[in-house]
Formats: C-alpha cells, sequence, structure tokens
C-alpha cells in the first residue's frame, strides 16, 4: 500500500526530473547547459532564503532555457520589481494598466527570458507547503492587461516543458494539482487566480522636465522676436 506521503501528485525536485526528460525527448531542451552543483547548492533568492527543489533540479540540469540572470560569484538570483518586469515584457505604455497588482503584489520578481509559452515570473512572496514559489504570467492583449495564474514553480515548469498537460488559459492546471494555484493566490495575493487589475494613472512627467520644456519654449520665442 502506497504510503500518505506518496499519494499525492509528484512535486519538487522529482517533478522538475521528469519535466527535463520529457524537454529532452521533445528538443525543447537538446543540449543543457546545468549550473555546477557547488554552485546550485549556495543559489538564493531575492529574499535571501535558498532556491526551491524544484528550482534547484531545474539549474542542475540546464540553467538557460529558463533566461534567468543570476550572479554566478555571489550565487544570487537576479530580480526586478513587478512593474519593471511589465515594461520588459510589453513596454513602458502597459506598465500603468496593471497598477492594481503592483499593490497588491510588492514583493520583488524573478523574471523569466527564456522561450516560453507567455510571459511569466516568480513571485517571491510565500511558498507553498512543498517549498514552491507562485508563477505570475502576464498577458497584454489589445490594451486589455491580465495577471495571475499563481501555479507552483515545478508544476509551471512540468507543463512548459511537456510532462504535464498545458493550459489554454493563465492558471490552468491539470486535476490533481488544482487546489494549489488558489491556495497560492489565497497566501499571496487577495484569492484571484487571474485578474484584470485597475490601471493607475500614467506615469506623471517630472517636475523639472515641465520647468525645462517651459524655458526652452521662452528661449524659442525669444528668438523669434
Amino acid at each position: 500500500m502506497a504510503s500518505k506521503k506518496d499519494s499525492g501528485p509528484l512535486r519538487g525536485a522529482k517533478l522538475v526530473k521528469k519535466a527535463m526528460a520529457s524537454a529532452s525527448a521533445n528538443g525543447i531542451i537538446d543540449a543543457p547547459e546545468p549550473l555546477p552543483s557547488s554552485l546550485a547548492r549556495k543559489m538564493v533568492l531575492p529574499n535571501g532564503e535558498p532556491i526551491s527543489a524544484g528550482m534547484k533540479e531545474l539549474f542542475t540540469t540546464d540553467a538557460e532555457w529558463i533566461g534567468v540572470d543570476y550572479d554566478d560569484e555571489e550565487g544570487e538570483i537576479e530580480s526586478m520589481s513587478l512593474d519593471e518586469a511589465v515594461e520588459e515584457a510589453f513596454g513602458e505604455e502597459a506598465v500603468h494598466a496593471f497598477q492594481e497588482a503592483y499593490d497588491m503584489m510588492s514583493e520583488e520578481v524573478v523574471y523569466f527570458g527564456g522561450e516560453i509559452s507567455r510571459p511569466a515570473v516568480l513571485y517571491v512572496g510565500t511558498p507553498d507547503d512543498a517549498g514552491e514559489y507562485p508563477v505570475l504570467q502576464l498577458s497584454w492583449d489589445e490594451g486589455v492587461a491580465k495577471i495571475g495564474g499563481f501555479v507552483p514553480f515545478d508544476v509551471w515548469v512540468a507543463q512548459e516543458l511537456g510532462a504535464l498537460e498545458r493550459g489554454k488559459e493563465i492558471g490552468d492546471v491539470p486535476a490533481e494539482y488544482a487546489a494549489m494555484p488558489k491556495a497560492l493566490a489565497d497566501t499571496n495575493g487577495d484569492g484571484r487566480v487571474v485578474f484584470t487589475p485597475k490601471a493607475g494613472e500614467p506615469a506623471a512627467r517630472e517636475a523639472g522636465d515641465d520647468e525645462e520644456e517651459e524655458d526652452e519654449d521662452e528661449a524659442d520665442e525669444g528668438s523669434d522676436a
């Protein structure tokens, strides 16, 4: 009889190991570039905590596919704010559309710059019981913003690499993992797994910029006199 510990869905390092095998078989990662195990062991997240078991398994098999920046001397993963990630993904014109998300989720994020299905970041907030942090996926379609998912990192990796079925919509996961995004949305947000955030005002111009523009206008008027 299987123990209670073994009766749940595959998680963490075991799930990512399965995902890496799928990535090799389907050609997503055909020439893996792993981190040295000594570096992977000391790697920490922006909050100073060690990387999760799933991320460690990924990095010791391949550290290139996901497109994460890190300091290989200090063993620190580089981060940015959520608004900086939105600008990286969609450009400055999209930043104000996600304002409610910035107000709600103020922790740093790790931007995934690799070839993934849609723009996504690791939200370095509160991990789940398996120690995995939520992945937020971002959408900006015809001026409409959408954010969420809260899929645990190991599950998201498995979906991206073909070991688990990838959902059509943000936050879709196989049935055996269905409760996990909501749990992470509760602990890291307001319980909404996916939402269209309320927009804020576009970034105001600096007062100095306005004064400089006025000085230029006055100079032009003087030259025309």
